[in-house]
């Protein structure tokens, strides 16, 4: 799960929030206040939104962007100030806000093109209704390269994961080091290993198990579980299967992790990251000028899915290049599993009118269009009619529309079903925990047992209420 945070006590703090609305009100009923975790880059394309609705309907717009947005949302319901917009990734703590009246409900649905498979994502409670708003989008489930680095065959990238597996071997064999693998994130670590768990248990196990353990009603210690542990366990844990090893995976950056695909004589050669990582590079052209790192490269990297554990079709249906894979139809119909994604999910923290405006705007196609156009090619939305290539920001990080294409058709036309990354549906504490274990797995896979116990007894001893009805949801 991306930037996770420490443990949050939620319970208790969020009573506090019955006397926000008294401290809204003494605001500028003309000034919004928004918080969310996009800054840099990031934050440059969200305020061309932003300006927008300003221009759009005499409003001032108050943005403040932090990495520990969540531990700075959670103090300011405490103190009764919290903003009249916050946008997080997790949906389970916004469920928590909500069961607490410190989320307001919203009054209808957005004015825009979402798909049906993100609107029933998004949903907090059984009817039909929305009270939180994903206004962007990542697609996970994904294993980037660089074309003819890897010497792949007539076949093309592995399908499999025993073919992944055989082919991260035999490169090991030669000497070259497959996997790119950073576990260090602040302010919370260990969620790159998390996703890697979670993609393994979706595409091995299936939706309905993963959806199960979402949802708290599948073990910790059940063997879909810990086959999921096992498998991530043997393939980056095998000598000369990580760059660095294992101690280096803890203290690399993630964002830090894939730039050795990149120089010339690469020092590594596939990463598991979300589409995200394509905004993420900007950051690496910057070391072009000693000649670290190599801009083609950067700009034609491309991806293949996570390998399938039955031999079915990819989700989406289509291998890099747009070829059915082999025994697949068209569109790749039929799998018992689907693609992992994410979002970023905006909620409504006060009874003001130009609040309930900004984020029924975040969510127009319109808005989705202007921060897509000036996002290089980073940015992905729930909205079908929103698609890559609309408007092409000039010096975009991914200039590949074909790579960008493929990704926003599984978002928002997949027929295969789409799954939240559990961890952030989980209840936090749980979450939390998860990420946790994951840095001690990988430092010592021998209390793999004791961890897993440790869950265990963790998830049979949280309130039935904390856990979300699941995190996954097929196509129409």
């Amino acid at each position: 799960m991306r930037h996770r945070l420490a443990h949050l006590a939620l319970l208790p703090v969020l009573a506090l929030g019955v006397g926000l609305g008294g401290c809204l009100g003494q605001r500028d009923a003309e000034t919004v206040t928004v918080l969310a975790s996009w800054t840099g880059a990031e934050e440059a394309s969200f305020r061309q939104v932003l300006d927008t609705f300003e221009e759009q309907y005499d409003v001032e717009v108050d943005y403040r962007g932090t990495r520990a947005v969540r531990q700075i949302l959670l103090a300011e319901v405490q103190k009764g100030a919290a903003p009249d917009v916050a946008v997080l990734p997790t949906l389970s703590e916004m469920a928590a806000y909500l069961r607490r009246d410190v989320l307001r409900p919203l009054d209808g649905d957005p004015r825009s093109s979402m798909s049906p498979q993100w609107r029933r994502l998004a949903q907090l409670n059984e009817g039909d209704g929305l009270d939180v708003v994903p206004i962007k989008a990542d697609l996970k489930s994904l294993v980037w390269y660089v074309p003819g680095r890897v010497p792949f065959g007539a076949a093309g990238p592995p399908r499999s994961w025993e073919a992944l597996v055989e082919t991260s071997e035999s490169l090991a064999q030669a000497g070259r080091t497959p996997w790119c693998l950073g576990m260090s994130a602040t302010p919370g670590s260990g969620w790159p290993g998390t996703d890697w768990i979670e993609d393994i248990l979706l595409h091995r196990s299936g939706v309905a198990a993963y959806d199960a353990w979402s949802a708290g009603r599948l073990g910790w210690t059940s063997p879909e579980v810990r086959a999921a542990w096992d498998a991530w366990g043997r393939l980056v844990g095998s000598p000369g299967m990580v760059r660095g090893g294992s101690p280096a995976a803890l203290l690399t950056e993630f964002t830090d992790a894939g730039k050795p695909m990149f120089t010339s004589q690469p020092g590594c050669l596939f990463e598991h990251q979300a589409s995200f990582v394509i905004g993420m590079r900007a950051g690496y052209l910057e070391d072009e000028s000693s000649g670290a790192i190599r801009a083609a490269d950067v700009l034609g990297a491309d991806y293949f899915p996570f390998p399938t554990f039955d031999g079915g079709a990819a989700p989406g249906g289509a291998a890099p290049g747009g070829a059915a894979p082999d025994g697949a139809g068209p569109d790749g119909a039929g799998r018992r599993d689907g693609s992992m994604a994410s979002a970023d999910f905006a909620g409504l923290f006060s009874d003001k009118p130009a609040a309930r405006r900004l984020i029924e705007f975040l969510a127009t196609d319109e808005a989705q269009r202007i921060w897509q156009q000036s996002s290089a090619g980073s940015f992905f939305s729930v909205n079908r009619d929103v698609r890559p290539g609309d408007g092409g920001a000039p010096g975009g990080v991914d200039r590949r529309p074909e790579v960008t294409r493929r990704i926003a058709e599984t978002l928002t036309a997949s027929p295969s079903p789409l799954c939240l990354d559990a961890s952030d549906v989980m209840p936090a504490e749980m979450a939390n925990a998860f990420q946790h274990a994951v840095l001690v797995y990988l430092q010592d896979p021998e209390r793999l047992d004791a961890l897993l116990g440790n869950l265990e007894q963790l998830r049979a001893g949280t309130d039935p209420d904390e856990w979300l009805r699941g995190a996954c949801s097929g196509p129409e």
